[in-house]
């Protein structure tokens, strides 16, 4: 089975080379133009835009002044998404240090600009290998994996307490970015009511100006911070399109195409393995079910896309879907050398794919894996101690009843600007690719009620058990929220 790397590897270059690619940008709706026309030329039928509106937020100028004169601190930072816009002016005020260690803040934050460190907490490795529904490693090295699990930031519930408690701007250092960066596109909506409900506008600064600002936060110096920009209404689309079936059963393949920078891990490396996977079934038309393509929009938009989709389609797809796929961040693994510089492990980042309480399932995934030279892979459940779900954009299928199996990777520059062409795995997009097609194949042979099987209840309920003692330790019983 040959899948095309250079092609797979020009269809990344092609979204990369539009820049950031967020949900109603002029970028975005560029690469949906040229997905759009990608599909088309693929085989694919019934090709087709479904339109999502969305407030597109965009900053425009921004930094930080603290002190005054000679003494003056200038720093950059970067916005952080979708929070309040300043006047022209910005905004002044003391600043106010803010410990996310304590349980209780003190102190009149009316006016302040508050500062806090904000940190990740260490992801449990050694956990995740224990709960594992299998495991193919086959030079022995998930167990050395030392990353930081950056999608959750804890210290972010006191961005909420500043704006209750009536202050006037907010900055978090990120003290455990690896590289030190400071641009990051995050906290993004997930699971948020409103992603605009952030009333404070916000920056964030890498930890190498963290300690001279946290020391001034200490201090009660003044400051003054500026982040000025506008919203407007857009549109984003969910891009759609099938391969017949022989039944009326369907099995969804998605990747979002949405990206907050450059991003060709965060996820145009996602989009080629999906585009290559769709024309090679185009092709050889031999599933039995029907073989839904779902490009979907706003992952950094709370998901949008894939909320959307289940929701317009709840009545005439979803009772058909009888599994949920979907691949991102085909990536190399980055490690911090001891200047704090970002180089790569030699290694490709370690892939979780999350997987119903299903043995035949879980069995066709690492069978799979294991055939086609996947290293560093592990079947994790797809509710357990991560969450209610899978934390990918196929989670809310879960949550909608259908099985899934939703494949990613986290590394550590993910969200980050320093994701860049050279931690795209090409040799791993092939791999995946072709891994997926055995899957498909393997899965499309089993009957609904097979794949739909839950083999062990006692693991499904344990797995529930450690998801809310995983959650109790993260929040301190719900008294630090995470994002």
């Amino acid at each position: 089975m040959d899948f095309d790397r250079e092609q797979m590897r020009r269809w990344i270059l092609q979204q990369i080379g539009l820049g950031p690619r967020r949900a109603g940008s002029p970028a975005g709706r560029t690469n949906e133009d040229l997905l759009m026309a990608t599909l088309g030329s693929l085989g694919l039928e019934r090709v087709r835009r479904e339109p999502i509106p969305v407030v597109h937020s965009k900053a425009e100028r921004w930094g930080l002044e603290v002190g005054a004169n000679d003494e003056k601190l200038s720093l950059k930072g970067f916005p952080i998404p979708f929070t309040a816009f300043t006047p022209d002016t910005g905004v002044s005020g003391r600043l106010v240090f803010a410990d996310r260690h304590k349980l209780f803040q003190r102190g009149d934050w009316r006016g302040a600009i508050v500062v806090a460190e904000i940190g990740f907490p260490e992801l449990d490795v050694a956990m995740l290998l224990k709960i594992a529904s299998g495991v193919h490693d086959p030079d022995d090295s998930l167990a050395e994996v030392k990353h930081p699990a950056t999608w959750v930031r804890l210290g972010w519930h006191l961005y909420h307490l500043a704006a209750r408690k009536g202050a006037a701007g907010f900055v978090g250092v990120l003290v455990d970015q690896p590289g030190g960066s400071a641009e990051m596109y995050a906290p993004y909506g997930f699971r948020e009511a409103d992603i605009l409900d952030k009333p404070l506008p916000g920056l964030w600064i890498g930890r190498a100006e963290g300690a001279a600002l946290i020391e001034a936060a200490r201090a009660g110096a003044a400051a003054k911070l500026t982040l000025t920009g506008k919203r407007e209404e857009a549109l984003t689309h969910n891009l759609v399109a099938e391969v017949p079936g022989q039944s009326g059963e369907t099995i969804v393949l998605s990747c979002h195409h949405d990206a907050p920078f450059v991003s060709p891990v965060e996820d145009a490396s996602g989009v080629a393995v999906v585009l290559a996977l769709a024309g090679h079934f185009a092709k050889s038309r031999d599933l039995k079910r029907r073989l839904v393509i779902l490009l979907s929009a706003g992952h950094f938009y709370g998901s949008i896309g894939t909320r959307t989709f289940i929701e317009k389609h709840r009545e005439d797809l979803l009772p058909d879907v009888v599994l949920e796929i979907s691949i991102e961040h085909i990536a190399r693994e980055a490690i911090e050398n001891k200047r704090g510089t970002l180089v790569d492990s030699g290694k490709p980042e370690a892939t979780g794919v999350f997987v119903p309480f299903n043995r035949a399932v879980t069995d066709a995934v690492m069978q799979a894996m294991a055939s086609r030279e996947l290293s560093r892979v592990v079947a994790l459940p797809a509710e357990g101690p991560l969450g209610d779900y899978p934390p990918t954009d196929g989670g809310d299928w879960w949550e909608a009843g259908v099985p899934v199996i939703n494949c990613i990777s986290n590394p550590v520059y993910l969200l980050t600007n320093d994701d860049n062409i050279r931690w795209v795995d090409e040799e791993r997009l092939t791999r995946m690719a072709a891994a997926f097609a055995d899957i498909l194949r393997k899965v499309d042979a089993m009957p609904r009620e097979e794949i739909a099987k839950v083999d062990s209840k006692t693991r499904r309920l344990f797995m529930k058990a450690l998801k809310v003692f995983s959650r109790a330790k993260t929040t301190a019983f719900g008294l630090k929220p995470v994002y």
